[in-house]
């Protein structure tokens, strides 16, 4: 597919309802506005004028300009010398020169060039810069989106896929710390089976000393692939896993084996390289610093300026026991069966920072299911009709009546989000395909900047579910298209597939033959077109129609996996709308719906669990957890779910009075003493799922605790 790059930038252009301008990102259909007193002129300008790259640059004309919530801010002088931070309801004056001014948390990278005055006043709900000696600022914006560079072709042999594998690196915009920014890691090169070996010229990996020896199987193979991106390592065989450099090496083989070794050092690399990178351009009070300086003894400035092998070896000499509880919270733990048709799933799963294991033979388990069947039919056994199923009769006896050859249940993990690459049926997993991954690279660029959302609900009994139509859309500063179907006939349920929808929610019946509609049942298993991104099937035994949906070309959706009750399926139904709307991926948007819904465990993602519909506006979507301590003191712990724009390393900074620490963004991001007005002052500055008592509520919705 040929992509017109004019058309995937961002583009910056006059607000179509408010004095200002609106910056929105074709690819990602994000959008961010900023606010003017009167609706200024706007033109483009030369990208060279920005401290950090842009995509596309604008001269907006005004003395003042306003975010439309709190955001942070960093101003830069002309040598990228931190001269101001802004992360809290403060003020800062700047006299006249040429300034570089970073906004954080924002939907698309922005930053402004300034020549003249900056006076910022940071309210709770906003951020105004009013400048003086200057009638005009220049605004520069970057999507978050991250194209590969080339494919890399190889053949099955093991030797072939190492040699491949060793190019992902490439894709680092740094080998120093700083690569722990998501924007400084770039896509790696997608890697593809063929008759040979071959490797585009234009791939530059890194030459930075640090190699990855593993015996050449897949098993060894696979599980290292995250950690040779990350690192901009060379993969080699060798007689057993190790990093070697020229002057060290490190085992990759502990006492409770090769798999969770490699796991560890991950991590660990990890959250050292964003302590050590707060030397660098973004000094900032960063939580996990100060967690890590009371355990360890190190000089983060040496470490900062000394190379990548250096930096390894200061970092793993440290024990990870020390440092296991400062460690984030991974994003995602992917299970692949170790085989050369699953070679081309690794660039994504490397992109993510997944932690890798490869699971051995995968048996059909009838168990897997019984635990989520066992309730439905228990207590519905004598009231049918409360199933979120139709009438007519299916092909087997077994509410669990996934066609899927095998039904199992991996290993847990200790991660936000577990996904499976292979045949089979993954309960308790999300089922990725690489053919889903790579329709996330398939973007056709809208000017649209709405988000298309369509409700169909195909049963009359089920209509408590239609409020999800007014749950959706319900965000400030974010343009939805929110339409409404119902009792469809196969015929408009077909077309309604081929319409260019951002998310789909279906209410009603599927049975063994499709989707029920009016005059029969649409089967998605042999459609030959369809456009909608991503979907909820809120029905019982929705799995295999999810996956015909996935196979004809949807990026990703939330299916069930056994029969379903129709009140708690109601219930999943608002929590889940409820969730995207607020910039949760399909897999956090399950992986909490298991937490706190009866029937949770019955849902589970096909196809790219990455997958979101909206941004979250403060950047990273997280939960908040409110425990009562004292008469008046609230203990708040916010936890993050990372997307694929606020990968693993973004930082997060919560807008709570008093507090100026920045957080890693996955897990638990801080706990905070309150009071109770305290508490729901902070709740009420966006709606977030807050835990109260083991319970998912919404913060707008609480008035007292």
């Amino acid at each position: 597919m040929t992509i017109d790059l004019d058309a995937t930038r961002p583009q910056i252009r006059q607000h179509p309802s408010r004095h200002g301008a609106q910056i929105v990102d074709p690819i990602q259909e994000t959008q961010f506005a900023l606010l003017t007193p009167e609706q200024p002129d706007i033109a483009d300008c030369d990208t060279d004028r920005f401290y950090f790259p842009a995509d596309t640059g604008a001269t907006i004309w005004t003395d003042t300009i306003e975010t439309p919530y709190f955001v942070p801010l960093w101003i830069r002088d002309e040598e990228g010398n931190t001269v101001a931070e802004v992360n809290d309801q403060e003020s800062v004056t700047l006299p006249p020169e040429r300034y570089n001014v970073e906004l954080a948390t924002t939907q698309v990278k922005l930053q402004f060039a300034v020549d003249g005055g900056i006076a910022v006043t940071s309210m709770e709900d906003c951020v105004r810069l009013s400048l003086s000696g200057t009638d005009h600022l220049h605004v520069g914006a970057r999507s978050v989106h991250e194209q590969p560079a080339a494919t890399v072709t190889t053949t099955e042999q093991p030797e072939d896929i190492m040699a491949a594998l060793s190019t992902l690196g490439s894709a680092l915009k740094t080998t120093s710390c700083e690569r722990s920014f998501p924007s400084l890691r770039g896509h790696p090169p997608l890697v593809e089976l063929g008759d040979e070996l071959s490797i585009p010229a234009e791939i530059d990996s890194p030459n930075n000393g640090v190699a990855i020896e593993v015996p050449p199987v897949e098993e060894f193979i696979y599980p290292v692939v995250p950690l040779v991106y990350y690192l901009g390592a060379t993969l080699q065989p060798g007689p057993s896993p190790r990093i070697v450099t020229d002057e060290w090496s490190y085992p990759l083989d502990g006492d409770d084996g090769f798999e969770p070794a490699v796991t560890r050092t991950l991590k660990q690399v990890l959250l050292l390289d964003c302590v050590t990178r707060t030397e660098g351009y973004y000094q900032v009070d960063l939580h996990e610093r100060t967690e890590v300086e009371e355990r360890v003894d190190l000089d983060f400035a040496e470490v900062y300026d000394s190379s990548l092998p250096e930096q390894l070896r200061t970092y793993l000499e440290i024990p990870y026991e020390s440092l296991a509880d400062i460690v984030p919270k991974w994003k995602l733990t992917a299970d692949v069966r170790p085989y050369a048709e699953h070679v081309s799933a690794l660039p994504f799963l490397a992109n993510e920072l997944a932690i890798v294991r490869c699971p051995g033979a995968v048996p059909s388990d009838d168990e897997a299911l019984e635990d989520l069947s066992e309730q439905v039919e228990s207590f519905f056994r004598d009231n049918p009709q409360a199933l979120r199923r139709s009438t007519k009769a299916r092909s087997t006896n077994s509410s669990a009546s996934t066609t899927d050859a095998d039904i199992f249940r991996p290993e847990p993990a200790d991660s936000i989000e577990q996904a499976y690459v292979g045949d089979g049926l993954p309960v308790g997993a999300s089922k990725m395909t690489v053919d889903a991954y790579y329709r996330r690279l398939s973007f056709e660029p809208t000017t649209d900047p709405q988000i298309q959302v369509a409700v169909v609900c195909n049963d009359e009994e089920m209509t408590d579910e239609n409020v999800v139509s007014d749950i959706y859309g319900t965000r400030d500063w974010v343009e939805f298209d929110i339409t409404f179907r119902d009792q469809l006939t196969t015929m408009e349920m077909r077309e309604v597939l081929k319409s260019d929808v951002d998310f789909l929610h279906y209410i009603g019946h599927v049975d063994d033959e499709g989707i029920r509609c009016t005059d029969g049942y649409l089967d998605t298993r042999h459609l030959s077109e369809v456009n909608v991104s991503a979907f909820l099937l809120n029905a019982c035994d929705s799995y295999e129609q999810g996956r015909g949906l996935v196979k004809s070309g949807a990026v990703a959706g939330i299916a069930t996996v056994t029969d379903i009750v129709n009140e708690a399926a109601t219930s999943v139904g608002r929590t889940v709308a409820k969730l995207l709307n607020q910039g949760f991926s399909l897999a956090a948007t399950v992986s909490i719906i298991k937490e706190y819904e009866q029937i949770g465990h019955h849902y589970l993602v096909v196809g790219d669990a990455s997958a979101s519909i909206v941004e979250n506006r403060s950047g990273t979507p997280n939960k908040a957890v409110v425990e009562k301590v004292g008469s008046d003191l609230y203990n708040l712990r916010l936890f993050g779910y990372p997307t694929l724009s606020t990968p693993m390393g973004t930082m997060f900074i919560p807008q709570i009075a008093g507090v100026s620490s920045f957080y890693i963004n996955s897990g638990q991001m801080g706990s905070f003493r309150l009071t109770e007005s305290e508490t729901i002052d902070f709740l009420h500055k966006q709606d977030v799922p807050v835990d109260i008592d083991d319970s998912l509520n919404w913060s707008m919705d609480i008035s007292e605790l």
